[in-house]
């Protein structure tokens, strides 16, 4: 299987892998459309509120994101986690071909800590080469790979990822260089506004700059996942699965011999798994 826009040909389990993570773009594809049909129009506005401290303002939500939402995100996580998962199992059998695979899947481990002798297991057979690969991809794509984690885990064994309202803290950026000024988004800076939920009929204190967003409620988490970050977490899916099924084979196991290493097409080259796809 070829992607159009990329000179790369995946095969065997990184064939099912891309096709997962090809179906999940459809539900990304969805989603977006979902965010840009409410952003497009007015769906809240600030209200006046007399008789209380000076700058109050009553919240009105005039359209609210719906239950589709998360079903459309469940959709969207389940793929690529799935995508992450089959590529592992691709990376396994490429280094050992009778591998078991029945409990072969994407080491997520904990946020920030390398992978403990436990989760070590998701990756059985591949030589420390390999795992140490595996160790440079969650470094560089942790906090995305955990949210594709816990989430998936919610929508999966648990409940759906509840969508809600919430104020998007704003600060003044000053470029000295560039002699310019910009307003952008402080979610990290300033996280208590940010976790606080804002509900039809809330009244708060008018800041310099209101604006509000969409989050995703996830169990045990105390800041909702922005759905402004949604392209970052698809691209960052990408790369880690781009980073798996391109791993020279000669990295995998501690000894291989007969096949070559990868199989190359142009600029890109693909892992080679045992099983051939259709």
């Amino acid at each position: 299987m070829s992607d159009p826009r990329l000179d790369v040909k995946f095969i065997g389990r990184f064939h099912d892998a891309y096709l997962k993570y090809r179906h999940a773009q459809m539900h990304f594809a969805a989603l977006v459309g979902l965010i840009n049909s409410l952003l497009e129009q007015r769906w809240w506005l600030p209200e006046k509120v007399e008789g209380t401290k000076e700058g109050t303002v009553r919240i009105k939500i005039l359209c609210h994101p719906t239950v589709e939402w998360s079903l459309v995100v469940g959709d969207w996580i389940h793929n690529l986690r799935s995508c992450l998962d089959y590529a592992i199992c691709g990376m396994v059998e490429a280094a050992d071909p009778a591998a078991d695979l029945a409990n072969i899947q994407f080491p997520f481990g904990r946020l920030g800590s390398p992978l403990n002798s436990d989760e070590r297991k998701r990756l059985r057979g591949l030589a420390p080469e390999a795992v140490a690969r595996i160790e440079a991809i969650r470094a560089e794509h942790g906090v995305d790979l955990n949210f594709v984690s816990l989430m998936s885990n919610q929508d999966k064994h648990r409940l759906l990822l509840p969508v809600t309202v919430r104020q998007v803290p704003m600060k003044l950026t000053i470029d000295e260089e560039s002699n310019t000024a910009s307003i952008n988004d402080d979610i990290e800076g300033s996280a208590a506004v940010w976790t606080k939920e804002i509900k039809d009929g809330d009244e708060i204190v008018m800041p310099t700059m209101l604006k509000l967003g969409i989050g995703l409620l996830i169990e045990g988490e105390e800041m909702p996942f922005p759905l402004q970050d949604i392209e970052r977490l698809n691209v960052a899916v990408w790369k880690t699965f781009m980073a798996i099924c391109t791993t020279e084979r000669s990295v995998l196991a501690s000894a291989l011999s007969g096949t070559p290493a990868i199989q190359t097409t142009g600029s890109y080259t693909a892992a080679t798994s045992s099983r051939t796809s259709s």
